[in-house]
């Protein structure tokens, strides 16, 4: 029977991100797809996004199903990146395989 330290949670998503390794990170083609096709002057290309997920805090994590969450980083006073990911624990790592990416307006965040 599964327990509840094996399911991912928002939690122990928030305490895994400042030890993620790069090699960590599997890019889905669907995501690498939506990357390319939304690349602007404010979408981080894919080692930028490697970045954000290491080393800058999340301004708001959203489960979506299981291990499916939403992440969103501030891009700029306008804008927030928006990664769906789906994330796997095979202690003491996690896996976070990147599904799609976009951004949104900060004003939906914040009110």
């Amino acid at each position: 029977m599964e327990n509840d330290y094996d399911k991912m949670n928002i939690s122990i998503l928030l305490q895994s991100l400042s030890r993620l390794k790069s090699e960590n990170i599997i890019s889905s083609a669907h995501f690498k797809i939506r990357l390319e096709e939304r690349k602007d002057d404010l979408m981080p290309d894919i080692d930028g996004i490697h970045k954000m997920l290491m080393g800058s805090d999340p301004v708001a994590i959203s489960n979506q199903e299981d291990e499916k969450f939403e992440i969103l980083f501030n891009l700029n006073e306008d804008y927030d990146l928006t990664l769906v990911v789906s994330v796997k624990i095979t202690n003491p790592e996690i896996i976070i395989s990147l599904i799609t990416c976009y951004k949104r307006d900060r004003k939906r965040r914040v009110k």
